[in-house]
């Protein structure tokens, strides 16, 4: 039975017996009237995540009523001050108020009644409450925030209401069920391999949440990224959401996010989308929300850090505290090169790299430059200055390739096997002048995350000796250097034959 039936059966109850006072005393007993003097009892009965098929309520108390009982929620109960249950105008402003209780005008609301669900049971009772229409709202500490749990939205109930099964009689003694979500809501980042080696390459983040354990009008993800992402053009490309693994429709939701802001991602469901959320509510379902982010600059400890929030219902004001995931991060670090001389270990400046995210990238590269340009990974040059894929050392013989994915961070998360570890490949592409290139590429070269040591920038170092090329014999060999020898002391014995012929004509005359 929906609410809306509920509410027109205690209308056409309350008209009835309207007219029993005019027809007769036998038409009044058989649909007694309200009395306005009465007093009646509500019972706000706490559950914790509910499984299985649930069913409205009746107001009747249900033992069988799923999910486990919560102690320590506070409610507090308000009669809304202009909704008169003994006509019918006032049965029908409950019932309009009810479908949407943000439509409440503070003004008509009395003192709060407050009071907290109690151990074991997980029932907060009102006692003494005055025939009226009641606006209930629950209030969640910021640590049972904190803690995950989803609060219920606010709802509207009536003292009394009409019997679910007497449906002759009012029913003084009101038992409510509230559902509450301790929502484990994740975030998690792909930055494997295949996607994420570099500054540039693009980072998938997921935000997950059960669904609500009631419809709900309102659910948002909040995203606000760090400085060193950013999301790209067009969005409708990088952002997806889905309900029980069922992607949504572009129209579905909304998408908010102005990198040149605040670099906030901000995705709200629509009615459509809203429709989609509570055909489900009450499951094991999941709603989620994935997006694709680029990597524009690293910061100083290599750290992309990362939390969301999700606003499940008008409960959670988007000015206020939502439920955050937990802060899930990418890890970059650089490689750190020292050229040297093999024999006398003096660094050497001049020398190129390249580098690689596999020994097959590198060696491809190295055999056709041209057809395999995309295959350098790009990098900052000692950490400052714009990408690049060559690097080149110092006089000081070294050169650092900074923001290289962690080799040992994958995922959000440490890696323990070297098998899995991500390995670089340098290639040398220039020999300092008067040495021999490398015959081979150089690695695997692992960029390490010390946990031990969580604000050192990961890094993985490595020396790279040059061989001095060996000093090749003059062109023509010895036989050249004779003939050249032969041939000055021909001339010599010529210029020495011409000086003397010289002197003796000389003598002569």
């Amino acid at each position: 039975m929906t609410r809306s039936t509920l509410w027109r059966r205690a209308a056409a109850v309350l008209a009835v017996g309207v007219l029993a006072l005019v027809g007769g005393a036998g038409a009044a007993q058989a649909a007694p009237i309200i009395d306005p003097a009465a007093t009646g009892t509500l019972h706000v009965h706490k559950r914790l995540n509910p499984t299985g098929t649930l069913t409205p309520g009746n107001g009747l108390e249900n033992p069988a009523a799923p999910g486990t009982a919560l102690d320590g929620i506070q409610f507090d109960v308000q009669l809304i001050t202009n909704v008169d249950l003994t006509t019918t105008a006032g049965w029908s402003t409950a019932r309009d108020l009810a479908d949407d209780p943000s439509t409440i005008d503070a003004g008509d609301l009395g003192p709060a009644v407050s009071q907290p669900t109690a151990v074991v049971t997980g029932t907060a009772t009102f006692p003494g409450l005055a025939v009226g229409a009641y606006l209930v709202s629950e209030k969640l500490t910021p640590a049972q925030v904190a803690d995950g749990i989803s609060p219920a939205a606010p709802f509207v109930v009536t003292v009394p209401m009409t019997h679910p099964t007497a449906l002759n009689t009012w029913l003084y003694d009101v038992h409510v069920y509230p559902k509450n979500l301790r929502s484990t809501v994740t975030k998690t980042v792909d930055d494997g391999p295949g996607t994420t080696y570099e500054i540039g390459d693009t980072i998938d983040w997921t935000v997950a949440a059960p669904v609500p354990a009631q419809t709900t009008t309102k659910f948002v993800f909040k995203d606000v990224l760090v400085d060193h992402l950013t999301i790209g053009a067009p969005l409708a490309d990088n952002v997806a959401v889905t309900v029980g693994g069922t992607a949504l429709a572009a129209a579905d939701y909304t998408i908010l996010y102005d990198a040149a802001t605040d670099n906030t991602l901000v995705v709200r469901l629509t009615a459509t989308g809203l429709d989609a959320l509570n055909d489900v509510v009450g499951t094991a379902a999941q709603i989620a929300l994935t997006f694709t982010s680029t990597v524009v600059s690293l910061p100083a400890d290599g750290i992309i850090a990362n939390t969301a929030t999700i606003f499940p219902n008008e409960s959670f004001p988007e000015t206020g505290p939502g439920i955050d995931t937990p802060e899930v991060v990418s890890r970059f670090g650089e490689i750190n090169i020292l050229k040297t001389d093999d024999e006398t270990d003096a660094p050497l400046a001049g020398a190129e790299f390249k580098v690689f995210a596999s020994e097959a990238d590198a060696r491809a590269y190295a055999a056709n430059p041209a057809a395999n340009s995309a295959l350098p990974l790009q990098a900052q040059q000692n950490g400052t200055g714009a990408l690049v894929e060559t690097f080149t050392t110092a006089a000081d013989g070294t050169v650092s390739i900074t923001g290289l994915r962690a080799s040992n961070w994958q995922d959000g998360a440490l890696l323990t096997n070297p098998a899995d570890f991500q390995g670089y490949w340098l290639l040398e592409t220039k020999a300092p002048a008067g040495y021999e290139l490398a015959a081979a590429p150089f690695g695997a070269i692992n960029v390490l995350f010390d946990a031990a040591a969580s604000n050192v920038l990961p890094h993985g170092d490595i020396e790279v000796p040059n061989v001095l090329k060996p000093e090749l014999p003059l062109t023509g060999g010895q036989i050249a250097t004779g003939v050249f020898g032969l041939l000055g002391a021909l001339v010599l014995t010529g210029g020495v034959l011409l000086v003397i012929r010289a002197r003796r004509q000389g003598a002569g005359a």
